[in-house]
């Protein structure tokens, strides 16, 4: 009686165990999904209201696992900014809690440049 309670115990506290960690990535797209409708429109009238912002953190070769192009000119920056610093730290909690992995996915940095009124990432290379 007493192994059977003990194994009760055990599997619900395994169970429990994955119910948590299935949520993190679910919370972790909702949050990619939000900074996109966010930033969704990118009209401008200038290069200067084109701004790009890093967002994520790659778990093999560090910096950010994304750029993320917006315009000020129809956003709050402030917005932008707290959500992608969201976004990495629920990055870095997951990273935390997987093993690297051996491939270093390459992102390259872009710039953002106003062209026909809207701004685009222009990759740097």
């Amino acid at each position: 009686m007493k192994y059977q309670c003990l194994a009760l115990f055990l599997l619900t506290g395994l169970l429990s165990a994955c119910s948590s960690t299935q949520t993190t990535p679910h919370n972790h797209d909702d949050n990619n999904q939000a900074l996109s409708e966010l930033v969704a429109d990118k009209g401008c009238d200038a290069s200067f209201q084109c701004k790009v912002i890093g967002v994520g953190e790659r778990q093999t070769c560090g910096g950010p696992s994304q750029y993320v192009v917006y315009s000020v000119r129809n956003v709050d920056e402030t917005q932008v900014e707290q959500m992608a610093i969201a976004i990495t730290q629920k990055e870095q909690a997951i990273n935390q809690q997987t093993p690297p992995s051996e491939v270093c996915k390459q992102v390259l940095p872009i710039q953002a440049l106003c062209i026909n009124s809207e701004c685009q990432a222009i990759t740097l290379k």
